[in-house]
């Protein structure tokens, strides 16, 4: 798994988090941008969370354009994404809960590639 910690845009409340990469267990990009809360009990303010599920994000560009309204984005960062999708590769087939998480993914899929990525891992 990788993860980039990226700087948000100038006027962000502070405390706004902003993190992109490659989740290889899960086969997808993910992208969060949240706000840590003031409190002991309050709960962050998710701006943004996705690629949670498998597969749900397979394209860099797609991850690159859930945060570029919240953070600079390193010329060099698609690069390293792909090299770290490349590198890692798709490891949610064949693991011990792939069964699990796919079948209780596969009814929420957003996109056709979505559920026929999580089929196919399933056969």
């Amino acid at each position: 798994m990788s993860s980039y910690t990226l700087t948000p845009l100038g006027g962000a409340p502070a405390g706004r988090t902003v993190r992109v990469g490659w989740d290889a267990p899960l086969a997808s990009f993910f992208a969060n941008v949240w706000d840590e809360s003031d409190g002991e009990d309050a709960e962050n303010n998710d701006l943004v969370r996705e690629g949670g599920a498998p597969y749900a994000i397979s394209d860099v560009d797609t991850v690159l354009e859930r945060v570029n309204a919240y953070a600079a984005i390193p010329e060099d960062l698609r690069e390293r994404l792909l090299a770290d999708c490349a590198a890692e590769g798709d490891s949610f087939r064949g693991r011990p809960a792939t069964h699990l998480v796919g079948t209780s993914a596969l009814p929420h899929a957003r996109s056709p590639q979505q559920s026929d990525a999580i089929r196919a891992a399933l056969r």
